[in-house]
């Protein structure tokens, strides 16, 4: 008969659907990984699957198709940039007073970030694939809507004052993702500190305007 130490060595059998949700993890995060590192055209499933450790006929029964496993991986991505931007503006914010600055230096980190290069990679491919482009534009603007979202919750006080706040944070993002992909080019660290710190004279103002929550 086993006694309790025994049996607590035993490792538990995973249910069917752990089993399910483990294969999938590693084969989204092994498309996330080729797409950083050889772009879109170059992540094959052959390459997916021997970074993942898996055969092609497992990634077929979690995928029909190379596309849709690529979807997958576009609102994983999504998911994932979402909570980083929130988790490092709440982790700095108990460090650092100016939530303006905070705001826009944990922006750019975000779209720096090798998880946002990934997605780039799928927006740029859109350009010229269109099925890709058909699956993702529902995706962008999803995000595009949980970004204001965001930026609500982090800046209550400017969002509740400012008429032009939804403006103010679409212009935001969409200046540092042409940023981001300029970087990809040109890297010019004194023109991208001059930048912000303009944007922050203009913004300033305006966000000093805010009343306070009552």
């Amino acid at each position: 008969m086993q006694d309790d130490t025994e049996i607590a060595a035993i490792p538990a059998r995973r249910s069917q659907a752990e089993r399910r949700a483990g294969t999938t993890r590693r084969l989204l995060d092994a498309a996330t990984a080729a797409l950083i590192e050889v772009g879109y055209y170059r992540t094959t499933v052959q390459d997916i699957c021997s970074r993942a450790g898996l055969s092609q006929g497992a990634l077929f029964r979690h995928y029909a198709t190379r596309l849709q496993l690529l979807i997958a991986v576009a609102e994983d991505i999504e998911r994932g940039l979402r909570e980083l931007y929130r988790s490092d503006f709440l982790r700095l914010k108990t460090s650092r007073e100016d939530e303006l600055r905070l705001a826009l230096d944990v922006l750019r980190a975000n779209v720096r970030s090798p998880l946002h290069q990934a997605w780039f990679e799928l927006l740029i491919a859109a350009r010229t694939d269109a099925a890709l482009h058909e699956a993702l534009l529902p995706l962008w603007r999803r995000r595009a809507a949980e970004d204001q979202a965001l930026a609500t919750l982090l800046l209550p006080e400017a969002a509740r004052a400012l008429p032009d706040f939804a403006v103010i944070v679409d212009t935001m993002v969409t200046l540092f993702h042409g940023e981001g992909v300029d970087r990809f080019l040109r890297h010019d660290a004194a023109a991208e500190d001059r930048r912000l710190e303009w944007l922050l004279t203009q913004l300033r103002p305006l966000l000093s305007s805010a009343a306070p929550l009552p």
